[in-house]
């Protein structure tokens, strides 16, 4: 059975995602699509970076609606896969979120339940969202340089843990190469040099599990929020963290916000770094530009 509107469905699921349970709930989604009368195709990703070609190839050949089923990981490889198509602004992304952090879906209070997903999707309610571009990749949620870029390494190579007990391993992990980094930074029409332990980009409020590292950004208002954190202890940064992850740290000494579209972040030395969790390679690691392009993707909420 197919939907009235004719509108053409792809999926695109990572199975291993939420340590397999993903891959489970595909019966599940498929009921689901078949009794809300979907025109849908099912693709499941078989390696790293497979997503971005399925998504592409999926704008390409006239897909409508392109819903990444997985975590972070997933959406990030959708969107970039959307946004390298030519078709792209005729495509609208969705996510049903199944992954270990789910941090963007977050914001949206996106449902994990398949039956209440797709419900939510019948209904398509659509807005348009700012994307964080670095060099050829886009984010849909953060971005990161320093101590959370860290840990957001360790936690892709703990993968025998899972949910709040990875988080805490790859943030303790962190702590043992716990140290400062000294950048220079352009942004909003001046030249700083800085130190900084963790400088985080939020299109998105939430990182890290539910971390609100960037308690007021919004993907849809035209800019970036920035919080740098520099000359903390480890004792200090550890009594720092509980805040962090309820929003309440903006106003500590060591923390610094600032709001733009665009910068520049310069260095000699090699930075950590990753985009919604995930660590692309990039063509220069010491001289890192990000900007914001405003309203270019199309989202079921």
């Amino acid at each position: 059975m197919k939907n009235s509107s004719n509108e053409k469905w792809l999926f695109i699921i990572n199975s291993t995602a939420g340590h397999g349970k993903t891959g489970k709930k595909i019966n599940q989604l498929v009921l689901n699509l078949n009794k809300y009368g979907f025109d849908y195709e099912i693709k499941i990703t078989k390696y790293a970076g497979h997503a971005i070609e399925l998504a592409k190839l999926g704008a390409d050949s006239g897909y409508h609606k392109i819903i990444s089923m997985g975590g972070d990981g997933t959406a990030f490889e959708v969107v970039n896969g959307i946004m390298r198509s030519e078709n792209k602004n005729n495509v609208v992304m969705g996510i049903l979120p199944e992954g270990t952090g789910n941090d963007f879906a977050r914001v949206f209070h996106l449902p994990h339940d398949v039956k209440k997903a797709v419900q939510r999707f019948k209904q398509q309610k659509i807005i348009n969202l700012d994307l964080g571009k670095v060099e050829d990749y886009y984010f849909l949620n953060t971005f990161g340089l320093g101590f959370d870029a860290v840990v957001a390494k360790n936690v892709n190579d703990l993968k025998r843990f899972h949910g709040v007990i990875r988080y805490a391993m790859g943030i303790l992990k962190a702590m043992v190469h716990f140290h400062n980094y000294r950048v220079k930074l352009e942004i909003n029409d001046t030249i700083r040099e800085i130190e900084f332990i963790l400088f985080s980009v939020g299109n998105g409020k939430f990182c890290g599990n539910g971390f609100k590292l960037t308690p007021n950004a919004k993907p849809n208002d035209g800019k970036l929020d920035i919080v740098i954190v520099s000359g903390l202890s480890r004792k200090r940064l550890l009594k720092l963290l509980p805040q962090a992850r309820r929003g309440n740290h903006l106003h500590q000494p060591e923390v610094e916000m600032l709001r733009t579209d665009k910068f520049k972040i310069s260095s000699a030395k090699y930075l950590p770094y990753y985009l919604d969790g995930e660590i692309p390679k990039l063509k220069n690691n010491h001289e890192i530009k990000v900007e914001l392009v405003t309203g270019c993707l199309s989202f079921l909420i």
